[in-house]
Order: structure tokens, then sequence, then C-alpha cells
């Protein structure tokens, strides 16, 4: 939990820092402007489902999925964006059942770009997603299906390749709503960006 608190207050202060120094320095976009919109991208990894496995547990129980997400951004100046995306994180096996999740996210991202290709950033928003846990009635365990808000939080890095395409890895964290209550699943991803 500790840790969590202190990436989030990272996150915040990184926000802040870029969004002061760049608002000063350079003109501002709106989403409604055609300017705006700059960049495609899809991604592939590996999810993590934060869930309860044991190793007494008498069933398969898991933690991991390959997953992917696809996303737009848009900038509102040289440091800070915005993006919107859907994540589909896989499914695992727990508790004598199955589980599923995706998400749809809006982040503020605040980056600072180092040199002509290279670009780090901090991000940070709202989700809504939809969990699904399956499992036979004789475990006892919480199962159904629920939808929801949340948050997400993540770092990441840009390599561009040419002057329209990169490739990007993000680590992302995304609170979920579960049956029985709120857990978390992180992601580790990478994949190609395509700017225009």
């Amino acid at each position: 939990m500790m840790k969590s608190k202190l990436i989030v207050a990272l996150a915040a202060t990184g926000f802040a820092m870029a969004a002061g120094g760049a608002f000063a320095q350079e003109p501002t976009h709106v989403p409604w402007q055609g300017d705006f919109w700059g960049s495609l991208g899809v991604s592939g990894g590996e999810s993590k489902f934060r869930n309860d496995c044991h190793d007494a547990d008498v069933f398969h129980c898991d933690h991991r999925d390959s997953a992917w997400k696809a996303y737009a951004t848009g900038q509102f100046n040289r440091n800070l964006g915005l993006e919107f995306g859907y994540t589909d994180f896989g499914k695992v096996a727990a508790s004598g059942g199955d589980t599923k999740a995706w998400a749809a996210n809006i982040s503020l991202i605040a980056g600072v770009p180092i040199g002509e290709r290279w670009d780090i950033f901090a991000k940070g928003g709202g989700i809504y997603g939809r969990t699904d846990v399956s499992a036979d009635p004789s475990t006892l365990f919480d199962t159904g299906h629920k939808s929801g808000w949340g948050y997400t939080y993540g770092v990441g890095a840009s390599f561009a390749i040419t002057p329209q395409w990169a490739i990007r890895a993000d680590w992302d964290r995304y609170n979920l709503d579960f049956v029985g209550g709120s857990k978390d699943v992180d992601m580790a991803s990478a994949g190609v960006q395509f700017r225009f």
C-alpha cells in the first residue's frame, strides 16, 4: 500500500512539474482542434491479476495471462497530453474458476523528451472496467459480473524509429471492481505507435 501511494505521489509531482514548465513555453492545443490528436498505438504484453493465490490452494491458481491494449493520444503541448485506451487483460484461473477483465481509460500524460528520439512519461486517470469471475458453486467463492469506475496510473518510454513510427513500453496499474471488492491488475507491455 505504501509503495502504491509513493508511485502516485511521484506521478503527481511529475505531472505538476511538466505542466508548469510546458504551459509557460508553448502554445496550447485542445481536443476539438484538428492539430490535437497525434498518434495511434497498439501494444501486447502480460497482465498480472493481484488475486488471492495460496500455496495450499487445492485449485489451480495463476496470476498472469497475455494481454493487449489499443490507444489514441493527443498533445496539449510538447509535455502534456491525453490518452484514450482500451485494455483486455486476458483470463486467469483462480479459486476453482476463471477471472476475465477489460477496461477503457482516459489518462493525463506528462512527458519529458530526451534528445531527438526518446520520451519518458508518467500517466494517471480514470477507467471504466468490467470483470467476470466464474467458478463452480461448490467452491463458495464470490462469482459474477461487475462493472464500475476505477483509476489507473503508470510510467513508460518511447523511442522514435522514424518521424512517424515509434516503439513504446509501458507499465500500468489498474484498480478494477470485482465481485467482493476492488483489486489491482498490473500490465507490462510493448508495442508500436504511429504518429500522424
